[in-house]
């Protein structure tokens, strides 16, 4: 790579830099940003609550799928 591919990519980088800076300082981007994150911890908290809710379900099956079992073992 010569030295003036380096610069332009650097230079590409800082005014990059500049504009993202820029944009995180705008109240419309922040107010976005917000409100993305709230929505990604709703996403997470629902997740959690689903996956727990779902494996009680399983081992509420199996203990039942295991109690039935023993009582036929039992009967026979």
């Amino acid at each position: 790579m010569t030295l003036g591919k380096v610069a332009i990519f650097t230079a590409g980088a800082v005014v990059g830099g500049l504009i993202g800076y820029a944009a995180t300082k705008s109240g419309t981007v922040r107010n976005v940003t917000k409100s993305t994150i709230k929505a990604g911890i709703k996403a997470k908290d629902w997740t959690v609550d689903t996956f727990r809710k779902s494996t009680n379900e399983v081992k509420e099956m199996i203990r039942d799928a295991k109690a039935e079992s023993e009582l036929k073992a039992g009967a026979q």
